[in-house]
């Protein structure tokens, strides 16, 4: 496991490493050109396995939030189910722990079931991207289910919501983020497409987790930094 500068997570466990999506903003396949001397495929950010890594995770371990693919994306093109079915058991014999995972095509996560310490992802950027909202709220129900907008590039014209006397119904978490990096045609966020999810949230009592990308652009307004709490709803 990883220590990570990702601030709503604890550790990053990648036991595949490698994406098709090609996001001309991705982070994990720079990291990953760093990696020639261990693994050609991490480097050409293939997607292959790592599955040896699962024996850093034990029964016997403090609790912490681990977030399993920071490197890949769950439901990509070329990940193979015989690599995803051992993560899953290795996440249910590990129960004190809070497994966060993401995917640009949440409509894949029902071909598996889940423990219930598994939180389910989608990632999304603006509007254009709103249909992974309503295909994450039809996946697995009995499941965290949690938004992660970034990098925003634009508003995201929805209402989140749902049912709050059924459980897992709906967005329950939300994480906004701004874009990284240095080159040149990086989208810098406005506050009227972070503003009105703000006060969604609010409305709908959806923690929200804004990220310090945002914060260091707009200051301690927006320095909301809000967890999931299954047991009370909210924690601060």
């Amino acid at each position: 496991m990883n220590i990570t500068n990702i601030e709503w997570t604890d550790r990053t466990l990648n036991c595949v490493v490698g994406c098709p999506h090609g996001c001309s903003y991705c982070y994990a396949r720079g990291q990953a050109k760093r990696f020639l001397h261990r693994c050609k495929l991490c480097y050409d950010f293939i997607p292959h396995p790592h599955l040896e890594r699962l024996n850093q995770l034990s029964p016997r371990q403090k609790p912490l939030k681990i977030f399993m693919d920071s490197m890949w994306d769950w439901n990509a093109n070329g990940v193979l189910d015989e690599w995803i079915q051992p993560q899953i058991d290795k996440m249910t014999e590990c129960k004190q722990h809070t497994f966060p995972i993401l995917s640009k095509r949440p409509n894949k996560y029902s071909r598996f079931t889940y423990p219930e310490n598994v939180w389910l992802g989608a990632s999304l950027c603006d509007s254009r991207d709103q249909y992974v909202i309503n295909d994450l709220n039809k996946a697995v129900p009995n499941n965290l289910k949690f938004l992660s907008i970034e990098p925003i590039h634009g508003p995201v014209n929805f209402w989140f919501g749902g049912d709050k006397k059924r459980k897992h119904d709906g967005t329950e978490w939300i994480i906004i983020g701004a874009e990284t990096g240095r080159h040149k045609d990086k989208v810098i966020p406005r506050k009227d497409w972070v503003d009105p999810i703000i006060e969604n949230c609010r409305d709908e009592n959806i923690p929200i987790f804004i990220k310090n990308s945002i914060i260091k652009l707009w200051g301690e307004k927006y320095n909301i930094q809000e967890f999931p709490n299954l047991n009370v709803g909210m924690e601060r």
